[in-house]
């Protein structure tokens, strides 16, 4: 009894720390932009602040998956959070001394280059792999560990959407707040953690070094893939949903701004009630989840592409974000089960590195398609996650695939 309530403890803890990581970075959404314009950044500089920390999360996940295999969960959780810190802080110093007229503008852009897109995003991208490997070592049962993958999803979720609310909130005192809350906040968690997180049970030898495992592994390619398309089309809703809203609905830019929220916001919100509430009473397996959630995803797609009003694009994409919700603890949750637990933290390594090179090469994408026709981003994403379903529709058996996860035909009771 009372393993069980420290390990719950522990996975509660977790959750807190992926809240606060990803809060921290959100709460200085509302105020990038006006920032960079008070800096005098460009928009293309500061689409290349942006860029780069996407670019360095998934340069650097495979190492920080190796390092967490060899360092632990906890400690490898420590230095994400407090590289992050360190990270935001010279952001918000940078920015301070930009506003207060002592930096010229392209010295604070290559500060802020440096500061947020490789200090900051080299240290996040350490959070959600060491998050995944916690979850791995702490749940033995299939479903314990899809549950608690899944609240860290809902985790993240409620930072996006709680994050640029603080962050609109500490913007009506003046930037600055918001810039130097955001490290407070993320330094707050880390001494928490640091203190009160209990150390994973280890599996493997420390000293041991860490194996390479392979993206064309033949247990968890297929996932990879899964991964990739999933949150490709999530890059192609994001970068184009505000386009199309205001060409199809002809809205002016400020119009287009209030209602793009409103949109996406929608698709935000399943996140919270499927991955925190639905997925653990469901009992679902990983196959399952995808099975589900990537055909809903699809239809999702193809009714933004018809879609002509705005009640019709706010149930398109609640739909997406439903199927969304669905898919992603799915494939994070077959990844880690179709590995041993001395593998736990290159899985998730190679799956952090995996979704973050779509939110690089994402809105190229879509912007791209969207020159050619303003529905092709979310018809390519509709044929693209179609097809994905076909191969997970694939009965043949993969050496090393997550276990149990086809059942014979006696076990036609149990969820699939």
């Amino acid at each position: 009894m009372a393993t069980t309530r420290q390990k719950a403890g522990g996975l509660g803890l977790l959750h807190l720390a992926v809240f606060g990581g990803y809060a921290g970075q959100q709460i200085l959404t509302p105020i990038l932009p006006p920032l960079a314009r008070e800096l005098s950044i460009s928009e293309f500089q500061y689409g290349m602040v942006l860029s780069a920390s996407a670019a360095v999360v998934a340069l650097v996940s495979p190492l920080w998956g190796r390092r967490a295999d060899a360092w632990g969960r906890k400690p490898l959780m420590v230095v994400a959070l407090f590289g992050a810190v360190l990270g935001l802080t010279a952001f918000a110093v940078f920015a301070h001394l930009g506003l207060r007229g002592v930096l010229g503008a392209t010295t604070v852009f290559a500060l802020l280059l440096l500061a947020r897109g490789i200090l900051f995003g080299g240290s996040i991208a350490a959070l959600p792999v060491a998050a995944q490997a916690y979850v791995a070592d702490t749940t033995a049962e299939e479903g314990e560990r899809v549950k608690g993958i899944a609240r860290v999803g809902a985790a993240i979720g409620l930072a996006l959407v709680l994050g640029p609310g603080l962050g609109g909130l500490l913007g009506d005192l003046g930037m600055l707040p918001a810039l130097y809350t955001a490290p407070a906040l993320i330094a707050l968690v880390g001494v928490v953690v640091w203190v009160w997180l209990p150390a994973e049970e280890r599996h493997t030898d420390r000293k041991a070094a860490p194996g390479r495992l392979s993206p064309l592994d033949s247990r968890i390619r297929r996932f990879l893939l899964s991964g990739a398309v999933i949150y490709l089309s999530t890059s192609l809703l994001q970068s184009s949903i505000g386009f199309l809203l205001m060409d199809r609905l002809d809205l002016t830019a400020a119009r287009t701004v209030e209602l793009s929220g409103m949109v996406l916001l929608a698709g935000g919100l399943p996140m919270l009630l499927v991955q925190g509430v639905v997925i653990p009473k469901l009992a679902w397996r990983p196959q399952r989840l995808l099975r589900v959630g990537v055909p809903l995803t699809a239809v999702a797609f193809v009714a933004i592409c018809l879609a002509d009003s705005l009640p019709v694009f706010l149930a398109a994409v609640t739909l997406s974000g439903l199927g969304h919700s669905l898919a992603i603890p799915g494939y994070n949750s077959a990844m880690s089960l179709g590995v041993g637990p001395d593998e736990q933290g290159s899985a998730a390594g190679l799956s952090a590195s995996v979704n973050a090179l779509t939110l690089v090469l994402g809105p190229l994408a879509a912007t791209s398609l969207y020159q050619v026709d303003p529905a092709l981003p979310f018809a390519v994403g509709a044929i693209v996650l179609a097809s994905l379903l076909l191969l997970l529709g694939r009965r043949t058996a993969v050496p090393g695939a997550v276990p149990h996860e086809e059942e014979p035909a006696s076990a036609s009771n149990t969820p699939r």
